[in-house]
């Protein structure tokens, strides 16, 4: 998948190193967007999500087969879009519900380039919005339509979400490190054997 000229890349990965946030319209296709509707309908009804202790309220899901294919798939049009080669770590999504909120936070190493995806938005309800504060920048606030995605440096930005309104919002979050990074080796596939593993099964 490579989506745009050469120029297009190089103005996002200069937006990135300068904001350590990139907002991208429609990064997932509408046939896969369409598609993970359908996967996550038959994950829910199977009652595959569970609860996590930074939402309590809401349901997730990670270590997913399907969902860490997004990831990979996915992982070399993020590495064009911030101009350097990543690893993937692992996936992870979420629905929220009503209630519930995302505490103002920064991300673990595992999470260095992190990417938050709108799947799902409530009918009637407004954009998926996420608030970031990058290092020496002023907070701001990013709306995302179904398929926008924010790609952000999850151990510098400061992001969250406030007290959601309505139930429904779906949200993919896919986790990469920098090839770069010296320590890559030992955080790639976020200490599993492998993608699609989950977190008991050692090598």
């Amino acid at each position: 998948m490579n989506r745009h000229s050469p120029s297009y890349y190089r103005q996002t990965s200069r937006a990135f190193r300068e904001k350590r946030y990139l907002l991208v319209k429609s990064l997932l296709p509408r046939v896969v967007l369409d598609y993970l509707k359908v996967y996550y309908d038959i994950q829910l009804k199977n009652d595959r999500f569970f609860n996590d202790t930074q939402c309590p309220a809401s349901l997730s899901l990670g270590a997913d087969p399907g969902l860490d294919a997004v990831l990979e798939w996915l992982r070399p049009e993020v590495s064009r879009l911030v101009g350097f080669e990543l690893a993937p770590t692992y996936s992870f999504t979420r629905k929220y519900l009503k209630g519930d909120m995302l505490a103002r936070h920064q991300d673990r190493p595992a999470c260095e380039i992190s990417v938050t995806v709108s799947i799902q938005i409530p009918k009637r309800a407004r954009a998926s919005t996420l608030y970031v504060k990058p290092p020496n920048r002023n907070e701001t606030k990013v709306e995302m339509n179904e398929g926008d995605g924010c790609i952000y440096a999850g151990m510098e930005v400061e992001h969250w979400r406030k007290r959601l309104r309505v139930d429904g919002y779906i949200q993919l979050f896919l986790h990469f490190v920098a090839k770069q990074n010296p320590g890559y080796a030992q955080l790639v596939f976020d200490g599993r054997r492998c993608l699609g593993a989950n977190y008991s099964q050692h090598v």
